[in-house]
């Protein structure tokens, strides 16, 4: 949901929902001043200049459904169907553009589906139409394949860095 809602938090939001939107959001601002997420964007190619951190993200959470075990006890699957049902019980409260791509999330398992590399292609074409084609997203792809094992290794240093920074938050 933090994709979709702009602006202030809205007080009308219940109050899970609205906290797990802060969250989202301290996460997207602590990776602008991540040591280990700006190495991520160094890695790639500059002709991709502005779209490397859009980029990064994507990849990062590639590797996050990858790796889920290594954060969490709870499997993916289970974590997935939780927040798809929590998004379906606020339905009215979504934005509209969140409540139209909903169904396809949950048909198609969106969050668990980011473990597989294919769907960080699709992901990419996606974005890069949304975008209008400012930027070559997909073909951003490649530099996931090329840098693989650096970008793993900055991802598993971000998860270290985010998990002691989120400490601090509430």
């Amino acid at each position: 949901m933090g994709d979709f809602v702009k602006g202030p938090v809205s007080g009308s939001l219940p109050e899970e929902l609205a906290r797990h939107l802060r969250l989202h959001r301290r996460i997207d601002t602590y990776t602008t001043v991540s040591q280990s997420f700006q190495s991520s964007r160094q890695r790639l190619d500059p002709r991709f200049r502005y779209a490397r951190g859009i980029l990064v993200d994507v990849f990062y959470d590639h590797f996050l459904a990858c790796h889920w075990d290594r954060y969490s006890s709870r499997p993916l699957a289970e974590f997935a169907q939780d927040v798809y049902r929590g998004l379906q019980s606020c339905y009215p409260l979504l934005p509209e553009s969140l409540q139209q791509q909903l169904p396809r999330m949950i048909e198609y398992d969106w969050l668990t589906s980011y473990r597989d590399q294919d769907v960080v292609l699709r992901v990419l074409q996606r974005l890069e139409d949304r975008l209008r084609n400012k930027f070559p997203l997909a073909e951003g792809y490649s530099e996931m394949i090329i840098h693989r094992s650096g970008l793993e290794a900055d991802f598993a240093d971000f998860m270290k860095e985010l998990s002691a920074a989120i400490i601090y938050w509430d």
